[in-house]
C-alpha cells in the first residue's frame, strides 16, 4: 500500500484533498479539532515523572516536582535529557512533569512516543495528535503503544485521520505489528468499512495473535454481519493456531443474543464450560444477557447463581433480564436481594432504572416508594435519568400528584421529563392538565418531539366527546402543519384520532396521503374502520396489507379477530385462525402467541363457540390477567355463572391478581346466573380484599343483580348509594337508572318504572331507550292512550325505534331478517317452514305468548305477529339450508329475545334434535333437547 501524504489543515473545516509532498519533506499532520474548551496542553492532563528512578520514588514522594529534582541529584548531567522517560501519575503531576519536556534541547523518539502515550492515555487527544505533529515535523519516530492509541482515537474521528495514521505505520514498519493491525481493523470497522478491515486481517494470517481474531469477531458484531462473527469464529476454532479468550466468547454470545441464535449459543456455553471459563464473572454476565435476550430467563438464573464473584453487571443483568421478560416481581425481588447482598459495589444507577421499570410495570406503589427512599438515601434522586423513571413510576402507580412533585424538584429536566409527566396525566385522564402543560412546554421553549405530540394526541383521542376530540385535535393538527413535522409516529396518531372521532373518511384521506406507512399505520387504519362499525373494510384492509408483502404482528391479527368477533361470524373467524397458524412459526416472541390467543379466545366466545373458545384456553401456556379476564368473561355471557366462579378460584391459585374488569365479568356471570349472594361477596371482597374501587359499571351490574331477583328496594338504593360514592353528575347517573328501568320492564313493575323513567326523562328528554321501555310498560298494562302520547312525542323529536334483526351465517355467506321479512328470496320456503314447525310445536305442548305483542290487536293477528319474528325466519332458513344434518345452527339477534320466541327455540331444539345458539344484545342461549342453558332466567 502506497503511502498517503500527510497535511496540514483542519479535518473538519472542508473537504479540500490533500497536498501531495516529497517523503522526505517536513511534514505536518492534518489535527482534529477536537471540542475542547481549553488551549493549554497542561491542563487537566495526565501527571508524569522523569526517567526510571521516578517511577521508583514516586511510591514514596507526592509531588512530581520532588521526582523531578531527584533525578537531577542522582545524575545532573542529564539535564531532563531524552533518556529521562515520561510516564502517567496524576493530574498535579503533570502539569510539573510536562515542563521539563518542554525544556528539552534534544528529544529523543522514546520522549516524543512517551507523551504521546501519556496524553492519549488519560485522553487528551486533541494535545496528543498535535504532539505528533510536532514530532513528525522534528523528524522523530513514533512507537508502536503510541501509534495504537491515536489509532483507537481516531475510530470515532474523520476516517482521513485513520488512513493517515495506516499510511504512517506502513512506512514505518509498524503495520507488522499484530497490535496494530488489531486496532487497524477496529478502526476500519467503526466507519463501516469492513471489506477494508478483511483485508487488514488476512495480510496478518497466518497469526496466534487472538486480539487479531477478536478484533475482525468484533467489527462484524459492530457492523451486524452476526452470520459472518459466527464464520470467523469457526474458522478461528477450526485451524486451532489460536485458541479463544474470554473476550473472545463474550462477543460471540453477544452475537448470539442479539439475533436470538439460541442452539448456537448453547453449543458455545458448552466449549465455555470445557474451557473451564464459567467461572469468570465477564463471561457470566455475558451468558447472563445471551439467554435472558433469547426469553430462556431460568437458564440465565442458573448461571447467575454458579459465578462465584457477582459484580454489578451480574446483578444489573439478571435484574434487566426478568424485568424486560415480564418477570417483574422476580425483578424486584432480586434487587432487593442485591441490596443485602455482601458486593463490594452495591446497585448503580443502571440498577434503580431497571428495577423501576419493573415496579412500573406491575404499578407496585409500595415497592416504588421504598426504592425511592433507597434512591434518596444513595444521594442520585437529582439525576435526570433516575428522576424520568420515577416521574413513570408514581405514574403508572395513578400517584401523578407526586410525580408533579418530583419533576418540581428537578435541578435540569430534559425532553423525556415533560414526555413522562405529560404521559402520566394522560393515562391518569387529567386531559385538561395535560394539555396544559404542553401548552407549558411549548411557551417555555423546549422542542417538543414526537412522542410528545403523540402523547398529546393519544390523551386527544381518549376524550369521551367527538366535539372536543375533533376541535382539540384539529389544532394540534394545524400545529404539526405549521411546523413541517413528517414523522411517521406523528401521522400515525393523526389517523388514530380521527378513527376515534367517528371520521373514519377523514383517517382514510389521512392514510393514503402518507408517503411511508408502517405496520402501525395499517393497524391504526384497521381499528378505525371496526370501531366505527365498518367490519368488511377492516377485512379488506389487512387483505391489502398481506398481498403488499407486510407482515402483520400481533396487534394486526387482534384487530381482526376483534373485527370477526363483532361480525359474530364463525366461519370467517375460523379461516383467520387458519392463518394465524401458518405465521406462527414466523413469530417466537411471547407477546404474539399471547396477545393472539386472547383475541382467539374472545371470538370464538362471541361468535357463539364456547367450546372452541375453552381449547384454546386450556392449549395456552402462558396466561395473563386478560386471558382468565377474557375466559371468565366469556362464560358470563353464556350464562355458565358457577364455571366462571370456579376459573376466578383457580385464577387467585395461579398467582394472577385480578383487575377492575375481572370483578366486571365475575358480577356479569352472578347477574345472568341470578347468583345473589355471590355477587354481593364479591362485590364488597373487590374493595376489601383486592383495595379496587368500583365504578359505574359494576355498581350497573349489582343493580341488575337485585333488579332481576326482584329486590327492587335494594336496586333502588343502591343507584342513590353509587351515585353518591362516585359523586356522578346528572348525566352520568342515568346508566344506572336505565338499568333499574330494564328490571322493571322485565317484572312488570310500573309503578316504580315510571318513577325511574321519570327521572331519566328529565335529565335526558331525548333519551330514545326510555321512552320505549316505558311505552311497552303501559302497553302489557294496556294503558293504549299513553302508549299513543309515548309515540307521539318520539315522533316529534325525532326519534326512532331500533329495528329488530336476526342474522345467520350459512355457507360463509351472512343472512339478515327483520319482522314480517317479504324481501329474501326463499321467503316462501321460509314461511312453509315456519307453518310446518309450528303446527308440530303445537302438537307438543306449544302455546304463543301472545302477552309479548305490544300492540292493540286481536289474539290472532297477535299470534301471526310472533310467528313472524326475525328470529324465527333465521332459524327456518338456517334448517332449510342445513337439511337434516345435525351441526349447530347459530342465530344472532340485535335486540333482546322476546319470551315467546325463547320458549319457540325450546320446542324447536326438542322436535328438531338440533343444537341452537342464539344470542340476543345480552347474551347467549344454548337450547339443547327443549331446554335452554339460562334456565329460563334472563
Amino acid at each position: 500500500m502506497a503511502e498517503l501524504s500527510l497535511t496540514t489543515g483542519n479535518l473538519f473545516a472542508g473537504n479540500e484533498k490533500p497536498r501531495s509532498v516529497a517523503h522526505n519533506s517536513s511534514l505536518s499532520f492534518i489535527t482534529p479539532q477536537l471540542p475542547r474548551e481549553r488551549k493549554d496542553p497542561l491542563k487537566n492532563g495526565a501527571a508524569w515523572t522523569v526517567a526510571s528512578v521516578c517511577n521508583t520514588l514516586e511510591q514514596s514522594f507526592d509531588s512530581g516536582h520532588l521526582c523531578s529534582s531527584v533525578a537531577v541529584k542522582v545524575h545532573p548531567s542529564l539535564q531532563f535529557s531524552n533518556e529521562c522517560l515520561i510516564s502517567r501519575t496524576n493530574e498535579r503531576k503533570l502539569v510539573e512533569s510536562y515542563r521539563p519536556f518542554g525544556q528539552m534541547r534534544n528529544r529523543r523518539d522514546i520522549s516524543w512516543s512517551s507523551t504521546v502515550s501519556a496524553q492519549t492515555g488519560h485522553g487528551n487527544y486533541s494535545e496528543a495528535f498535535q504532539l505528533f505533529v510536532d514530532m513528525m515535523n522534528s523528524g522523530s519516530m513514533l512507537n508502536e503503544n503510541s501509534l495504537v492509541g491515536l489509532l483507537k482515537e481516531s475510530s470515532s474521528l474523520d476516517i482521513r485521520v485513520g488512513k493517515q495514521l495506516h499510511a504512517r505505520s506502513i512506512s514505518t514498519g509498524y503495520v507488522a505489528e499484530d497490535s496494530v493491525l488489531a486496532t487497524l481493523i477496529t478502526m476500519y470497522s467503526s466507519h463501516g468499512l469492513l471489506d477494508e478491515a478483511l483485508s487488514l486481517f488476512h495480510m496478518g494470517l497466518p497469526s496466534f495473535n487472538v486480539p487479531l481474531w477478536n478484533s475482525l469477531i468484533s467489527a462484524c458484531v459492530s457492523n451486524r454481519y452476526y452470520e459472518k462473527s459466527f464464520e470467523v469464529f469457526s474458522k478461528m476454532m477450526s485451524i486451532g493456531m489460536a485458541g479463544p479468550t474470554e473476550s473472545t466468547y463474550c462477543t460471540v454470545i453477544s452475537a448470539c443474543a442479539l439475533i436470538g441464535k439460541l442452539e448456537y449459543g448453547k453449543l458455545i456455553h458448552g466449549n465455555i464450560i470445557k474451557c473451564e471459563y464459567i467461572d469468570s464473572t465477564r463471561m457470566g454476565n455475558s451468558l447472563i444477557s445471551f439467554y435472558a435476550k433469547c426469553g430462556y430467563v431460568e437458564d440465565a438464573k442458573r448461571v447467575f447463581e454458579t459465578i462465584s464473584r457477582k459484580d454489578v453487571v451480574s446483578w444489573n443483568s439478571i435484574i434487566a433480564g426478568h424485568e424486560q421478560n415480564g418477570y417483574q416481581e422476580e425483578a424486584i425481588n432480586l434487587f432487593r436481594r442485591f441490596l443485602v447482598s455482601k458486593s463490594i459495589l452495591g446497585p448503580n444507577r443502571i440498577s434503580y432504572l431497571s428495577v423501576l421499570s419493573a415496579i412500573s410495570a406491575i404499578a407496585d406503589l409500595k415497592s416504588g416508594k421504598e426504592v425511592h427512599g433507597q434512591v434518596i438515601k444513595v444521594g442520585i434522586e437529582h439525576m435526570t435519568t433516575i428522576a424520568n423513571a420515577l416521574i413513570t413510576m408514581y405514574s403508572k402507580c395513578k400517584e401523578v400528584t407526586i410525580s408533579r412533585l418530583v419533576f418540581e424538584n428537578m435541578p435540569n429536566r430534559d425532553i423525556i421529563s415533560w414526555n413522562s409527566l405529560l404521559q402520566g396525566l394522560a393515562q391518569d385522564g387529567q386531559l385538561d392538565k395535560c394539555l396544559e402543560l404542553f401548552k407549558e412546554m411549548h411557551l417555555s421553549g423546549v422542542d417538543l418531539d414526537s412522542h410528545s405530540l403523540t402523547i398529546v394526541l393519544g390523551a386527544i383521542s381518549s376524550d369521551q366527546s367527538i366535539i372536543r376530540i375533533l376541535r382539540r385535535g384539529r389544532e394540534v393538527h394545524g400545529y404539526i402543519v405549521k411546523k413541517n413535522i413528517f414523522e411517521l409516529s406523528v401521522f400515525n396518531s393523526i389517523l388514530t384520532m380521527y378513527a376515534k372521532s367517528n371520521k373514519p373518511e377523514v383517517a382514510e384521506k389521512v392514510f393514503y396521503g402518507m408517503s411511508k406507512r408502517d405496520t402501525y399505520s395499517w393497524n391504526a387504519m384497521m381499528d378505525g374502520y371496526s370501531i366505527n362499525g365498518c367490519f368488511h373494510e377492516t377485512l379488506t384492509t389487512f387483505l391489502d396489507m398481506v398481498e403488499k408483502g407486510l407482515k402483520p404482528d400481533h396487534l394486526g391479527f387482534s384487530i381482526l379477530l376483534t373485527a370477526c368477533s363483532r361480525l359474530a361470524s364463525l366461519q370467517l373467524g375460523k379461516q383467520f385462525h387458519a392463518f394465524v397458524i401458518k405465521y406462527y412459526s414466523l413469530f417466537n416472541q411471547k407477546d404474539f402467541h399471547l396477545s393472539v390467543n386472547n383475541a382467539l379466545l374472545s371470538m370464538y366466545s362471541k361468535c357463539g363457540s364456547i367450546s372452541d373458545a375453552n381449547s384454546i384456553f386450556a392449549q395456552m401456556t402462558r396466561r395473563d390477567v386478560l386471558s382468565w379476564t377474557a375466559m371468565i368473561t366469556a362464560y358470563a355471557h353464556h350464562g355458565m355463572g358457577c364455571k366462571a366462579l370456579r376459573l376466578f378460584n383457580k385464577m387467585k391459585i395461579d398467582g394472577k391478581e385480578p383487575n377492575s374488569v375481572t370483578f366486571l365479568g365475575i358480577l356479569t356471570a352472578c347477574a345472568h346466573a341470578g347468583l345473589v349472594e355471590e355477587g354481593c361477596h364479591y362485590f364488597i371482597s373487590m374493595t376489601k380484599e383486592y383495595h379496587l374501587d368500583p365504578g359505574v359499571e359494576h355498581y350497573a351490574c349489582m343493580v341488575d343483580i337485585y333488579g332481576r331477583s326482584g329486590q327492587f328496594e335494594k336496586a333502588e338504593n343502591l343507584v342513590e348509594t353509587g351515585i353518591s360514592v362516585l359523586r356522578l353528575e346528572q348525566r352520568a347517573c342515568l346508566s344506572l337508572w336505565k338499568v333499574l328501568l330494564g328490571a322493571c320492564h322485565v317484572y312488570k313493575n310500573l309503578k316504580l318504572g315510571i318513577k325511574v323513567a321519570t327521572k331519566i326523562l328529565s335529565t335526558e328528554p331525548a333519551d330514545e331507550a326510555a321512552h320505549i321501555l316505558l311505552s311497552n310498560l303501559y302497553a302489557f298494562f294496556g294503558m293504549w292512550d299513553k302508549v299513543g302520547e309515548i309515540r307521539r312525542l318520539m315522533k316529534i323529536k325525532g326519534m326512532k325505534k331500533e329495528v329488530g334483526c336476526s342474522w345467520i351465517e350459512v355457507q360463509s355467506k351472512t343472512h339478515t331478517f327483520v319482522a314480517g321479512d317479504v324481501g329474501h328470496p326463499r321467503r316462501k320456503e321460509i314461511y312453509e317452514k315456519i307453518e310446518e314447525l309450528d303446527t308440530k310445536f303445537r302438537q307438543t305442548g306449544y302455546i304463543p305468548k301472545t302477552e309479548y305483542v305490544l300492540h292493540d290487536v286481536d289474539e290472532f293477528q297477535k299470534e301471526q305477529i310472533l310467528r313472524c319474528h326475525s328470529e324465527k325466519l333465521a332459524l327456518a332458513f338456517g334448517l332449510l339450508q342445513t337439511g337434516p344434518s345435525r351441526g349447530v345452527i347459530r342465530v344472532m339477534k340485535n335486540l333482546r329475545v322476546c319470551g315467546d320466541c325463547h320458549d319457540w327455540m325450546k320446542f324447536a331444539s326438542q322436535v328438531t334434535v338440533r343444537q341452537i345458539v342464539l344470542r340476543d344484545s345480552r347474551r347467549f342461549h344454548y337450547f339443547k333437547g327443549g331446554k335452554c342453558s339460562c334456565g329460563d332466567y334472563w
